[in-house]
């Protein structure tokens, strides 16, 4: 792979994209896209939206809507099919987009594409599922069935432009909406690939429209959207509910995630290497990616030499290379801001056990530290970076308390082989998910994913995404 092609530029600049076609778009500001390795090669262009372009957001997010909601569960599913085809044809040129855009390692990518597809097909074939329930209830016949709950809009973040975007778009095809994806401001060439590829497969009630992110607020305050789904930071994330009105909201926000070494439950080597992929891959900037880890103190002089040994051996550097596993952050802002989050942890008394320091101006080396508390932004706030921090305890009730004792609430893992220490676990964790004997950063897009407290409302995943898209509809008849 030569660094041409790595890095070149879209032609022109990229119109955004309305009812499925661009013959919209080109209008607004046209932005540059920058690769976040260096901040000056140039990706690509799009256009941005501003207000001016509300009034054809919402009429167009309408009548895609009132077009779209017709279709049979047979055409749907046809759909998410084609897209999943189209995705597997151009997931080389997907993944290598992905990597220019935000800088994830060129194998994390090409794994972002396979997931997406895998989403599609899943929703399809959960969209063949769906039938009415028919009951009796005090004499009367009963059928219960989902309706398209109107217009959708979709705010996605940098983190993973094509997943995160898919596991937006497929149940809104799979429900019978409409959607209007606004993606993060880094990454809109990915949603808009993604959004061609939609309207290929026959789903034109999509709108794609890069922006800036104060447009987001006036299209979340829109009373042409029936529904928001948002996924970012919880701060922003719980503003938008805030202002969204009437509309079904459903938050998938940010963690802390905790992981629990209670046992050695495999070899200590690769459980080390396990953990410090969970902690540092894509230089952390995953919601779910192990941020606290909690040893039980009779473990900790085995399993912590081998986790500095494990952060030690992953590779920094150029996320074009296969064996990359650490690659730029998005911005330079992100390494100057994770910076002072480390600073600002060594002046609490914190200690770096490894790391601390930067690869180059837009690269973070992994970092470890110990002798930290509670309530250090490091371990109480989201740090969204290549830092870890690592704690013990002498029995499991503390390290479920230290989990508990945050805001978040998204994801934890536990190693351990006992049941009944698995299952107190299970019952007194305030987490959406809990990982047994893996790190709290999986996730298997088939099943319900969200969190509870500060980490969200609501839930995606094939098996529960359909149902946050629809409203139940009761037909009762004498």
């Amino acid at each position: 792979m030569t660094r041409q092609t790595q890095t070149q530029a879209t032609s022109a600049a990229q119109p955004f994209i309305l009812q499925g076609s661009e013959r919209f778009g080109k209008s607004g500001s046209p932005q540059p896209i920058y690769y976040p390795g260096d901040a000056v090669t140039l990706i690509g262009e799009a256009y941005f939206a501003d207000d001016l372009h509300l009034e054809l957001i919402e009429k167009t997010a309408l009548q895609g809507f009132q077009s779209f909601r017709k279709t049979s569960l047979k055409a749907r599913a046809h759909i998410l099919n084609n897209l999943a085809d189209r995705l597997e044809a151009h997931q080389e040129t997907l993944a290598l987009l992905i990597t220019r855009e935000s800088g994830k390692p060129i194998t994390l990518s090409q794994r972002e594409v396979a997931r997406s597809v895998k989403v599609c097909r899943g929703y399809a074939a959960q969209v063949e599922r769906s039938t009415a329930t028919l009951m009796q209830v005090e004499g009367r016949s009963v059928r219960l069935s989902r309706f398209p709950i109107g217009p959708v809009l979709a705010i996605t973040p940098y983190n993973f432009p094509l997943n995160l975007v898919i596991h937006k778009l497929a149940p809104a095809i799979a429900a019978g909406c409409s959607i209007t994806i606004k993606p993060a401001p880094q990454t809109p060439l990915t949603a808009l690939y993604l959004g061609r590829l939609a309207a290929e497969a026959g789903y034109e009630a999509i709108n794609v429209i890069p922006a800036q992110n104060s447009l987001a607020e006036t299209l979340v305050r829109s009373n042409a959207f029936a529904k928001l789904s948002f996924t970012g930071s919880a701060p922003v994330g719980w503003h938008l509910r805030s202002i969204a009105g009437n509309k079904s909201v459903t938050l998938e926000l940010g963690g802390n995630a905790a992981v629990i070494v209670d046992d050695l439950t495999e070899p200590v080597e690769s459980l080390a290497q396990r953990i410090a992929l969970g902690a540092f891959s894509f230089a952390g900037q995953i919601c779910i990616s192990v941020q606290r880890i909690l040893i039980q103190d009779a473990l900790k002089d085995t399993l912590l030499p081998a986790l500095v040994n494990a952060t030690r051996q992953l590779k920094v550097g150029d996320p074009f290379k296969a064996d990359t596993d650490i690659g730029p952050m998005i911005s330079i802002q992100q390494v100057q801001r994770t910076r002072s989050i480390i600073k600002d942890a060594l002046k609490a008394g914190a200690n770096v056990i490894y790391g601390g320091n930067t690869f180059n101006a837009f690269t973070m080396n992994p970092t470890l530290l110990d002798r930290t508390t509670p309530a250090m932004a490091v371990n109480a706030e989201e740090v969204f970076a290549p830092i870890a921090t690592v704690s013990t305890y002498h029995h499991l009730e503390e390290a479920l308390a230290l989990v508990n004792r945050s805001r978040y609430g998204l994801q934890a893992g536990l190693y351990s082989h006992h049941t009944p220490k698995i299952e107190q676990a299970y019952q007194t964790l305030d987490v959406g998910g809990l990982l047994i004997n893996d790190i709290p950063t999986t996730r298997l897009d088939l099943l319900p994913y969200g969190g509870v407290k500060d980490s969200g409302l609501g839930r995606e995943g094939v098996l529960c995404g359909i149902e946050e898209y629809t409203y139940l509809k009761t037909l009762i008849q004498k």
